[in-house]
Order: C-alpha cells, then sequence, then structure tokens
C-alpha cells in the first residue's frame, strides 16, 4: 500500500512538473508576442490603466455625491471594485487562450490538441499569457493590501478561503465556454455574455433590484463570486455564505467539467 502510494505521488509530480513546463513554454511565447508588438501593447496597457482610473474617479465623485450607496462608503465601494479587478484580471492572465479558441476549432486546427499526449483542455486555456495585465495586477493587489491594513486574521483567513473557489468558478466558466466552443463554434458571444454579466458585479450587487440581486446570486452567481470575497474582507460575510459559495463553485466546476466530456464525445472534426 505505501509503495502504491510513493508511485502514485511520484506520478502525479511528473504530471504537475510536466504541465508546469508547459505553461512556462507558452508563456514564454506570448512574452515575446508582447515584445514584438511593444508599441501596439503599451498603448493597450495605457487603456487598461486609463480606464481602471478613471472608474474609481467615477466611484469617488458618486460616493461625495451621496451619503452612501446602499449603505456603502468610497472605502468599501472600492473593495469591491479592485476584488473583482483582482478576479478578472487572474481569469484573463491564466485563461486568455480561449478568446482565440474557435478559430482553433472552425479551421481543424483542435485535432492537433486532440493527439498531443497532454489534455486539450489545458491546451486551450493556457495557451495564451496576457502580460499587459501584470502591471495592472500589481496595482490591483496594491491597493487592496493597502486598504485592509487593519483587517483581523480570521476575515483575511475566509477572504482567501472564498477567493480560491471565487476562482473556481471562473475556471469553471472558461471550461464551460471552451465546451460551448466544441459544440457549437460559438466562443466569442459566450465569453463576452459572461464578461458583460460579470462586470454588473464591479459594484455591490445590493444596489440592484431584488430580482435582478436574485439572477446575480442563484442563476448566474457573479455576486457570490465577485461580491462575496470583497464582504469576507469588510466583516460582512457570515461563515455559512462562505460554505454555500464554495459549494455552489464546487458544483458548478463539477457540471463544466461533465459538459467539457460530453462536448467532446459529439466533437467532429472540421475535416470530416
Amino acid at each position: 500500500m505505501e509503495k502504491r502510494s510513493k508511485k502514485l505521488y511520484r506520478s502525479g509530480n511528473m504530471k504537475l512538473k510536466k504541465y508546469f513546463t508547459i505553461w512556462l513554454k507558452t508563456t514564454q511565447l506570448s512574452l515575446q508576442s508582447f515584445l514584438i508588438n511593444r508599441q501596439a501593447s503599451l498603448i493597450y496597457l495605457t487603456g487598461k490603466l486609463l480606464r481602471f482610473t478613471v472608474f474609481i474617479l467615477i466611484l469617488k465623485i458618486v460616493a461625495s455625491k451621496t451619503e452612501n450607496l446602499a449603505g456603502f462608503n468610497f472605502s468599501q465601494l472600492l473593495n469591491f471594485f479592485l476584488v473583482f479587478n483582482l478576479l478578472d484580471i487572474l481569469g484573463q492572465l491564466f485563461f486568455r487562450g480561449i478568446y482565440w479558441f474557435r478559430h482553433y476549432v472552425v479551421t481543424g486546427a483542435f485535432d492537433f490538441n486532440l493527439v498531443k499526449p497532454f489534455n486539450p483542455l489545458f491546451q486551450i486555456l493556457t495557451s495564451r499569457t496576457d502580460f499587459l495585465d501584470l502591471l495592472l495586477l500589481v496595482a490591483v493587489v496594491f491597493l487592496l493590501v493597502r486598504e485592509n491594513l487593519n483587517i483581523s486574521l480570521i476575515n483575511l483567513l475566509m477572504f482567501l478561503l472564498i477567493i480560491v473557489f471565487s476562482f473556481l468558478f471562473v475556471t469553471a466558466v472558461h471550461i464551460l465556454v471552451a465546451a460551448v466552443g466544441v459544440a457549437t463554434t460559438e466562443v466569442d458571444h459566450v465569453i463576452w455574455i459572461y464578461r458583460d454579466i460579470s462586470h454588473m458585479a464591479r459594484v455591490p450587487v445590493d444596489i440592484y433590484l431584488d430580482s435582478i440581486r436574485a439572477f446575480l446570486t442563484f442563476v448566474i452567481p457573479v455576486a457570490l463570486v465577485f461580491t462575496y470575497p470583497a464582504k469576507a474582507l469588510m466583516n460582512l460575510l457570515s461563515w455559512q455564505s462562505v460554505f454555500f459559495t464554495m459549494g455552489v463553485s464546487l458544483v458548478f466546476f463539477a457540471l463544466s467539467l461533465l459538459g467539457w466530456r460530453i462536448a467532446l464525445k459529439k466533437y467532429t472534426s472540421a475535416s470530416s
């Protein structure tokens, strides 16, 4: 039994190293692409930083014109916005490859992913790394730390726990988009629908009507994913809500993997 456990451990460790090596290689290629198109990349990066800064200014103006927004002051509103950006940027950073996936399915290049000796889903999601988001990620983390220097240990642990499962949900969404892409070749529309809906969580969903808030919590649970981590930071979340978010993320992740397997079984090559 002990020998079998050691063998499984070594096998798992080797697989992890293999996939990490593959990710490093694709990351290097993405960096080369960024360096080749420096001028265009810098313009795009400037636009990202400008949009980020302008939205913070808008939040500050709105907060200054009202005593509070749904009971939240500017510092709290900023936390919601920063947590949203943290998860959104991580999704963009690691799973940028999904935006090129439709081309692979339509042209039949996806067939080559299927015959390679490692997981095609991993190839799809991690085929691109968006280096333009790195600087913005540093800014978001810096502001989050600055805004929450006095956070208690229990709230910090709650935040870290829920942020892990929130990122699991973000991963599940990208897997589901990949499954839809295999089944229908429609990738761009699906991912942008998700992006548009998730942007509603840049501010606390408490500001919306009850029907919209319920939709964002129980139908497409972006409120759980983007709003609850910020509430954990501010001691506005119960452990029951944390466990509920964890359960929803796990269920959604399992369903996305099931959807991916079903889509692969129904996949027909573009060349067939």
